[in-house]
């Protein structure tokens, strides 16, 4: 099963031609990313829709295991909201510290790293979907 991908050229939208198509799973993860990246509150047309990893102000976490918790389950709701492709949604993140230091070994900066993992079952096909990893880095932000 294909799918169009959400980085069509935006000309192209009045082509008399098609438009590229992606796999299934592709498409999935390219609307998982975008909902990742979005911060809540963005989309003007539904201000429930993107992640609340935005919000936070993360030199202030005084407990990274209740926030690791917390989040996980905020963004495993967001994806069953919004991507009615899969199902039994599980979402895990690890976090870890990256240190970025200059030619001189002088630490510049610390950047957290959330590398966010999802599972689940594809509804039409009814088959497992393979694990997708995503990367979001944290104070500053940035993703991957």
């Amino acid at each position: 099963m294909n799918a169009y991908t959400l980085f069509a050229p935006f000309t192209r939208l009045m082509e008399p031609q098609p438009l590229p198509r992606v796999s299934l799973v592709d498409a999935i993860r390219q609307h998982i990313d975008l909902l990742l990246a979005t911060r809540l509150g963005e989309c003007r047309y539904d201000p429930n829709m993107g992640s609340a990893v935005w919000l936070g102000d993360y030199a202030s976490i005084t407990n990274p295991t209740l926030w690791k918790g917390e989040t996980e389950q905020t963004l495993n709701e967001l994806i069953k909201q919004y991507e009615k492709r899969i199902q039994n949604t599980q979402v895990a993140i690890d976090v870890d510290e990256l240190e970025e230091t200059d030619r001189d070994g002088v630490r510049r900066r610390a950047r957290k790293r959330l590398t966010i993992r999802v599972n689940g079952t594809l509804i039409d096909l009814g088959e497992r979907l393979p694990e997708l990893t995503f990367t979001l880095y944290i104070n500053p932000v940035a993703s991957q």
